[in-house]
């Protein structure tokens, strides 16, 4: 579904088949994931995102509150604000 073999810096401006930025698909479906709580490992398992890449989304969308890390159960979990941002994304 997601596009592989970009630096994520430079996918900013990537567009796919349906002219969407590729930035926002990513982040869409990381919060959709999220709903529930989710790991690393599932969040890369659905976007198809190296490491790396999905290190750099992570901190991003963390940094804008829409996604909430919990440290001691090592999840991430969609905020109220990243609900927000689902509903207006869609």
């Amino acid at each position: 579904m997601i596009v592989l073999g970009y630096n994520f810096a430079d996918m900013t401006s990537v567009e796919d088949d349906d002219g969407k930025n590729i930035e926002h698909k990513i982040i869409m479906e990381t919060l959709k994931i999220c709903t529930d709580g989710c790991t690393e490992q599932k969040i890369m398992e659905h976007t198809q995102l190296s490491h790396d890449q999905l290190r750099g989304i992570m901190a991003e969308i963390v940094d804008r509150e829409l996604l909430h890390y919990i440290e001691p159960r090592y999840i991430y979990m969609t905020t109220d604000k990243g609900y927000i941002f689902l509903k207006k994304g869609e």
